[in-house]
């Protein structure tokens, strides 16, 4: 039997590769973003993949999506919600309707999808979700306030979830990557370089390849940190104020 995936941020990045992988592997997979022309890319040559517009942030619009994909590919086995976005600010005076925007997108979009989609998984017993968080949601740093605040939000929403569904049936997976090369990055590095202190990103193929690697897992880890994030957790949990001190002598954006 063919299993449904459904696939936030799938327009571009890591999104994109979690959807063309799971329709390789045989997946009905719908492709969701408000970014149509990338779906349109994400899609080709993929005749087991549908694609569904739709803002996160909207619970409505949410809902009414989800019920879409399942009266056309049945009922969703499988959520990975990468669906977000970053913006530069300072904590003092980044404007407070962007951050709000932020904090709709990336935490409530959240919120929105899992009130649409686990409930029906809980009830049948089974299902995976996967979730995407950030290291951000682990540690701040200058010019990231907004963007820290969402993902913090995230990992708080993932560990009552988590506790919720003990037993249930459901696997829950949340990816709390360093900084990841995508069209995400370059969107910060062109606001202000300064705020990643002049380094690189993980390559998103090797970010899905970790979460690939958790879910064959019998148990998998509730929090994945890919790459060096399980050192810069660990670094943080141990030594917090000498790891807060060094951040703010590598992180020096223009605020």
């Amino acid at each position: 039997m063919t299993t449904t995936a459904l696939v936030t941020g799938a327009a571009s990045g890591m999104g994109r590769i979690a959807a063309q992988r799971l329709a390789a592997a045989g997946y009905r997979v719908a492709a969701v973003d408000l970014n149509e022309t990338g779906l349109a890319e994400t899609v080709r040559r993929a005749p087991n993949m549908q694609t569904y517009a739709c803002d996160v942030s909207d619970a409505v619009a949410v809902r009414a999506m989800v019920d879409k994909v399942r009266a056309d590919l049945g009922p969703i086995e499988h959520l990975v919600h990468s669906a977000g976005y970053a913006r530069v600010g300072s904590a003092l005076t980044h404007d407070v309707s962007e951050m709000q925007r932020l904090i709709n997108t990336n935490y409530i979009g959240t919120v929105n999808l899992c009130q649409a989609i686990v409930p029906a998984m809980r009830n049948a017993g089974s299902g995976t979700v996967v979730l995407f968080a950030s290291m951000a949601g682990w540690f701040a740093s200058p010019g990231l306030a907004a963007y820290a605040a969402s993902k913090f939000a995230v990992v708080g929403y993932v560990d009552a979830l988590a506790q919720e569904l003990l037993g249930s049936g459901v696997r829950l997976v949340c990816v709390c990557p360093p900084h990841v090369e995508t069209h995400f990055l370059d969107d910060i590095r062109a606001s202000d370089p300064r705020v990643l202190a002049g380094r690189s990103g993980m390559s998103p193929e090797k970010v899905i390849d970790a979460v690939e690697k958790a879910l064959g897992k019998r148990k998998p880890p509730i929090y994945l940190f890919p790459g060096d994030a399980h050192a810069m957790v660990l670094a943080r949990r141990l030594a917090p104020n000498l790891f807060r001190r060094l951040i703010a002598r590598m992180v020096k954006p223009e605020l």
